[in-house]
């Protein structure tokens, strides 16, 4: 299995049971976010990981596309911390919790050390 893939809007990393995925688009478009969850669950293979998701460079969004990431973007997830910076990450973020599957635990974190703990405790098989 890859450890690394990047396209132009993400990058993808695998490490220690985790999958990263820094957004490296400034604009989430329909087309971007589902371009980045399918590129996500090919890097994957059909298995499920807790995902940690930088969205700090985004600064702005379409409706369509934060409707399908509510919709296809948790498949193969098994929990998501969202590494967000104060303000319109943090407001796109708060619609988001409001609005996801309840079964999927998911958190935001103004730093990566804190999200990647609370990660940890959802890596299968224990890491």
């Amino acid at each position: 299995m890859r450890q690394y893939y990047k396209n132009a809007y993400a990058e993808y990393r695998l490490e220690a049971g985790i999958l990263f995925l820094y957004y490296t688009t400034r604009c989430l478009s329909l087309h971007i976010a589902t371009k980045v969850v399918q590129d996500r669950l090919r890097f994957q293979i059909d298995t499920p990981y807790p995902i940690y998701c930088d969205v700090r460079e985004i600064i702005d969004s379409t409706k369509e596309a934060r409707d399908y990431l509510l919709q296809e973007g948790s498949v193969l997830t098994l929990a998501i911390a969202f590494h967000i910076d104060r303000g319109l990450s943090e407001s796109m973020l708060k619609f988001y919790l409001l609005h996801r599957e309840p079964h999927i635990a998911t958190q935001f974190f103004y730093e990566k050390d804190p999200a990647v703990a609370f990660l940890k405790k959802y890596r299968e098989p224990k890491q």
